[in-house]
């Protein structure tokens, strides 16, 4: 994200406000604008804080989700399939490091190359998973909040929010995203409810894909581009599945194999192969999902912790509208 910020401009920051006030007059009713900009001032504050926690390693970020998870009460998949695949681009990182030595003895004898490559892919893991966070938790911690909003009766302020211009970083599939979120948590029904957070989820991963998609093509564009590609060719990944046995269901990771046409840099293919690997695998059923979910509470919540600033406290909307 930080690069292309450098862009802007003081007259790209005129037009944005501009383009703010008016979109501000037209979606939202007049007597709910400083309620509004009171709560979008919150969230900025809010996601601040998370970010700064969580997002400085891949065990915190691990531990971000699962903090996500618990305050979205379990009933969004996403955090649990982040998880799960956070636990394999852990395993991928570490591969990539034990090529990069490699690299090292064959630089000693020679030749850099490998080792080379092998830091590229490890740098694309790394930021496309910190950007991936950065990305989903304000817009997951949006939709909860306007369903919080909801639930003190303040309904239409959380409307203002899903419907009103969006925070600097966030667009109009953020806005989506979160309303999805806001309107699948009001379902009553446990099965209807679950179903739409499950398609909600496959459309946060098809978003996290784009995301990787835009850090491999960037490393895919330089010199070593034909090297790097076959370095990244591979049969089959390591992928979470639900096991139904006599003893019940348990979660596994087992070989997912992949066409050998496969190349890791088409955003299509992967996308529909890492989602049967990654989500309809975890969400089938309800029972599958929970069984998933309790997997990674056990496996990860332990985790190591990191100092970082501490998480506000739940704003109140009363409070907000003293503010």
């Amino acid at each position: 994200m930080g690069e292309d910020l450098t862009l802007l401009t003081g007259a790209n920051l005129r037009a944005a406000a501009a383009a703010y006030e008016a979109e501000l007059v037209l979606s939202v009713p007049s007597r709910l604008h400083a309620s509004f900009e009171a709560e979008q001032q919150a969230l900025a504050a809010e996601s601040s804080a998370w970010l700064r926690r969580y997002n400085q390693s891949i065990h915190q970020r691990i531990q971000g989700y699962l903090a996500l998870g618990a305050k979205s009460d379990w009933e969004f998949p996403w955090p649990t399939v982040a998880v799960l695949g956070l636990s394999q681009v852990l395993g991928g990182v570490s591969r990539t490091r034990l090529c990069g030595l490699a690299g090292r003895l064959a630089r000693s004898l020679g030749g850099g190359m490998l080792e080379r490559l092998a830091s590229g892919i490890d740098d694309v893991l790394l930021r496309t998973n910190r950007s991936i966070f950065a990305d989903s938790t304000p817009v997951l911690l949006l939709g909860l909040r306007c369903h919080q909003l909801r639930k003190e009766g303040l309904t239409e302020l959380a409307q203002a929010l899903l419907n009103g211009p969006t925070p600097l970083l966030m667009d109009e599939e953020c806005r989506a995203l979160a309303r999805g979120l806001y309107e699948g948590l009001a379902i009553p029904r446990d099965a209807e409810r679950f179903a739409a957070l499950t398609r909600l989820t496959l459309r946060q991963f098809h978003r996290e894909q784009s995301i990787f998609s835009h850090h491999i093509g960037t490393a895919l564009s330089g010199r070593a581009a034909p090297a790097l590609k076959l370095l990244l060719r591979f049969s089959e990944i390591s992928a979470p599945q639900v096991e139904h046995g006599p003893g019940g269901r348990r979660l596994v990771f087992k070989p997912f194999p992949l066409p050998a046409d496969f190349q890791l840099e088409d955003h299509v293919a992967r996308v529909e192969l890492f989602g049967r690997a990654f989500v309809h695998s975890l969400t089938g059923c309800r029972a599958d999902y929970e069984t998933a979910m309790d997997y990674v509470r056990n496996h990860f919540a332990d985790g190591p912790e990191m100092p970082g600033p501490a998480l506000p406290a739940d704003t109140s909307s009363s409070s907000l509208h003293a503010a």
